[in-house]
């Protein structure tokens, strides 16, 4: 009977320590998060929180952020990275302390430059973005004159420089410049102006958090360490150090 307490007792503990591990997910995202090897920025940076904070974790990658908040949403995930803030994640989830910082940016075709400040822009040029991204979510709430939302840098790019069915796309300007699915963006023949610089972070969802007192403000503490090991005082994509 002893032995059969013993037994019961360790395989709780084992399965309380399993069910403590932090599931995040995470939108292919390149070149902020991706699946293969090397591990992409945000990837690495997760990681080192992760080692940092010694929680344990596991991640799944998914198409996109839409598909990223509805598993928080959901219960099937307890958070997701890296994401900029909205209110609708903020619903469900809360925002970590910022760990990157990234640009988001117009890119117009090399041989016809807009002003994206004028009203005239806003009105009349035809943007797109992509889909479940907060770039895209923006252009329609500040009401731009929005004409289609892509899957992927490589059809927006096409409907940019091929098609011409947009003046411009928008969307992160570090992912826009690192996928190179198209000659034009190989060849960096676009023209670029940043919008604003958008902070990065981790959703961690409500639900888990109300279970793991704390725990936002242990991520944080973690995200300060990773940040002056990692990274420089820019806090931005090309200032990653892998190796400090």
């Amino acid at each position: 009977m002893l032995l059969i307490r013993l037994v019961a007792v360790a395989f709780l503990f084992s399965y309380s320590a399993l069910a403590e591990d932090l599931r995040l997910v995470y939108p292919h995202f390149p070149p902020y998060t991706k699946q293969q090897q090397p591990l992409a920025a945000g990837n690495f940076l997760v990681e080192k929180i992760m080692q940092q904070l010694q929680q344990g974790y596991s991640t799944k990658q998914v198409p996109n952020y839409k598909r990223a908040l509805s598993e928080v949403q959901y219960g099937e995930a307890d958070g997701f990275f890296f994401a900029s803030q909205n209110s609708q994640r903020d619903s469900v989830a809360v925002f970590s302390k910022s760990v990157l910082y990234n640009n988001w940016s117009w890119f117009f075709r090399y041989d016809r430059y807009l002003n994206p400040y004028s009203s005239k822009f806003k009105s009349d040029a035809k943007v797109a973005s992509i889909e479940g991204t907060n770039t895209l979510r923006w252009l329609n709430t500040h009401h731009y004159h929005v004409v289609g939302k892509q899957s992927n840098v490589a059809k927006l790019a096409i409907m940019l420089f091929d098609l011409e069915r947009i003046d411009a796309a928008f969307m992160s300007a570090d992912v826009f410049k690192s996928s190179e699915v198209h000659p034009n963006l190989v060849r960096g023949e676009y023209i670029e102006v940043v919008q604003r610089s958008a902070p990065f972070g981790i959703y961690i969802s409500k639900a888990y958090l109300e279970q793991h007192p704390g725990f936002m403000q242990r991520l944080n503490s973690a995200i300060d360490v990773v940040q002056k090991t990692y990274l420089d005082s820019s806090y931005t994509l090309p200032s990653l150090i892998r190796e400090p």
